[in-house]
Order: C-alpha cells, then structure tokens, then sequence
C-alpha cells in the first residue's frame, strides 16, 4: 500500500485537503478537497474530525482513487488550535491516519508566507491574529483572542457596520449602511432578535457592508480605524520581535491592502497549503502504512 501525503489548512470557515505521493520525480500532487469548518472550539472534536475526513476523501475521489485513509501521514494547520493541550488533543482524538500531526493554522501560514524565515505576519479572515518568527525562531503574537474578544476581523467589522447602520436607520439618517439594514432586516427589532446568539460567522456577513458604503464618511472612518489597527499590531511586533519583513493574509488581506501595505512589505513565499504538505512528507518519513 502506497503511503500517502496529506496537507491540510482548516480555518475557521472551511478545510482545505491536498494529496500527494512521493515518486521519482519528488511530490505528485493528486487532488484535492474540501469541507466545513474544523475549528473544533466553534463545532467539537468530533465534527472537526468528521470535516477533516471529508475533505481527505474528497481529494481521493478528485484523484480517481479509493480513499486508503489507512495510508495516509496527514499534517493539519487547524483554527482554533491554542495551546499545546489543544493540539495533543486533537492528535489525541482517534482517527484513521498512519500518522497525524497538528499546529495552530496561524503558525502554519505564518512560517509558509515567509518560509521559515523570521517575518511578522498580520492574519485578517474572519478573525484576526499577527503573529511573528524572531530570528532566534521565537514565536511572538497579538490578538487571536477570538470573537467577540478581538479586533480586526471581519467577524468584528462586520458587528461594527451592523451597529453603525442601526444607528443611522434609528435616526432617520439615509446612509449606505442604512440602506443595507433595511434591505437584510425588516425592522430594527428584527435585528435585534436575530443577533440573540450569532457567533463570528453570523456577523463576518455584514464586514462587506463597510467596503461598498466606503464613500459615507461613518464607514470611511470605520475602514480607517480597522487599517490602523492593522498597522500597530505589526509595528508592534516589528519592534519586539526584531523582524522588519511584514506580510498580510487572509480573506481580507486584499482589502486591507488596498488601504496601505504595513513597513516592510513582503509577498508571500508560499502559501500554507504547500506548507503543510511539505510537513506531511517530512512526516511520512519512515511512517509504515496503519501506524500511530
């Protein structure tokens, strides 16, 4: 039985599942796959599992292949992954691999953007971390802290246009934002009864709000603090890990962008898909088929 490589990147939202085999002519990449949210803080170990596996045999049918799951040294950049216990728990969980290693996938795409080397990595999704590698290989951060805790995500952009057209729709005043309001919800009691229980996802819909309305100064100021918020979690990260290259990620990294790349600006080297396949074939190493 072939021992197959498997990259994973599971964010917040969805997973991404890339396999390969080792050939004489180095990796093959065969297919790929995907599947739901694997954070398993947002939907529990076990569905974190159950989506990882489907984006796994996903990729084997994109391959034309039987999923031998049995065979396969899987290395899983995974959102929501904090803590060593969290990993060794998720690694932890029983599972079908040969061999399955885990890490945060912010760590993942932040040593893919600037492959090993040491940089400072501002991450804005539908959350928002930075992040940064020292040139002694420490690892320092900011934010990350979830939602509602933390800036600078969609998640908490969106709740802001959300606030900021409410606002205006109470006051009469028609702006962008306004509109959009009236346009999603019937009422503004509506909208009140529909944010009972919405998690980051449910406000991250409302972040593109902020982007079409741009030209009202309420969300032209809005925009302007999240990019300057963006900006002093790199600098700050610049100055206590002693990194000056500085990259941005991320569903949102186009649009921040487009405001203003951070000092140091850097395009990325390569992305964290490729980066956790090349973990999966050093993992794979030695790793026989059924192994733990």
């Amino acid at each position: 039985m072939s021992l197959y490589r498997v990259g994973v990147d599971a964010g917040g939202t969805a997973v991404r599942a890339v396999l390969a085999r080792r050939g004489p002519e180095g990796l093959e990449a065969l297919g790929k796959g995907a599947a739901g949210s694997a954070n398993p803080r947002q939907v529990g170990l076990e569905a974190a599992h159950r989506e990882l596996r489907a984006a796994i045999e996903a990729a084997f049918r994109e391959a034309g292949l039987e999923a031998e799951l049995a065979g396969c040294a899987v290395h899983a950049g995974v959102a929501g992954l904090a803590t060593p216990e969290e990993m060794r728990a998720f690694e932890g969980f029983p599972h079908p691999y040969a061999r399955l290693e885990a890490q945060s996938d912010a760590t993942l795409t932040l040593d893919a953007y600037f492959a090993g080397e040491p940089g400072v990595l501002l991450i804005v999704g539908t959350g928002c971390i930075a992040l940064a590698r020292g040139p002694e290989g420490r690892l320092y951060r900011r934010m990350g802290w979830g939602f509602p805790l933390e800036q600078g995500g969609g998640s908490w952009l969106g709740l802001e246009a959300l606030r900021l057209a409410l606002a205006d729709w109470e006051s009469g005043r028609a702006s962008p934002l306004a509109q959009r309001a009236q346009e999603r919800f019937s009422s503004v009691r509506e909208a009140i009864e529909w944010a009972r229980g919405q998690g980051a996802g449910g406000y991250g819909q409302f972040a593109p709000w902020a982007f079409e309305a741009a030209s009202d100064p309420h969300a032209a100021a809005l925009l302007r603090e999240w990019h300057a918020l963006g900006h002093r979690l790199v600098r700050e990260l610049q100055a206590e890990s002693g990194s000056g290259s500085a990259g941005v990620w991320g569903g949102l990294s186009q649009r921040f962008l487009e405001l203003g790349p951070p000092e140091g600006y850097r395009p990325p080297r390569r992305g964290p898909l490729e980066q956790a396949l090349l973990l999966a074939d050093r993992l794979a190493s030695g790793v026989e088929p059924g192994a733990r």
